[in-house]
């Protein structure tokens, strides 16, 4: 998902860069809670028909779940800010809070767009300055990549 809000008189504002969510962290919650219920439920009879066995592997199964879901859930929680001024451009990634802040001057900074070379691969984005390169928005997908070209492209007329 590519937010923006740029001033086309001056060509600077922010971009916030996010992945899709499927669902929210209450939905994903839900799922858990009604795995975990079926699950046990499951497991339980085995326990009282002598199969106890069966417990253990469930609840291996549950943590197993868990973790791949909390996994997916903070992936899906990344975040790129990308703020041009008319002096600099700061990107800033991070999860619940920016961890990472790259700060290029604008009148060096240079964006840049590489083509896949394969036609199921998207676009690779990248900021360049004083030989320093970082990729903007790897998590996103082709069509939101190519949103955030377009949205650059305002940002830096040519």
């Amino acid at each position: 998902m590519v937010l923006t809000e740029i001033d086309d008189a001056t060509n600077t504002g922010v971009i916030v860069l996010r992945p899709n969510k499927s669902w929210s962290w209450r939905a994903n919650i839900l799922f858990l809670c009604v795995f975990v219920a079926i699950s046990l439920t499951i497991s339980t009879g085995f326990l009282f028909v002598g199969a106890w066995l069966i417990l253990p592997f469930s609840i291996l199964e549950i943590s197993f779940v868990s973790a791949c879901l909390y996994y997916c859930v903070r992936q899906c929680s990344r975040q790129e800010v990308i703020t041009v001024s008319n002096h600099e451009v700061i990107v800033e990634a991070g999860v619940r809070e920016p961890n990472n802040q790259k700060t290029f001057q604008r009148a060096w900074a240079k964006f840049f767009v590489q083509k896949p070379q394969r036609p199921w691969e998207s676009l690779t984005l990248s900021i360049r300055s004083h030989g320093q390169t970082t990729e903007i928005g790897s998590f996103l997908n082709r069509t939101d990549k190519e949103n955030l070209v377009s949205q650059l492209r305002r940002v830096v007329p040519q």
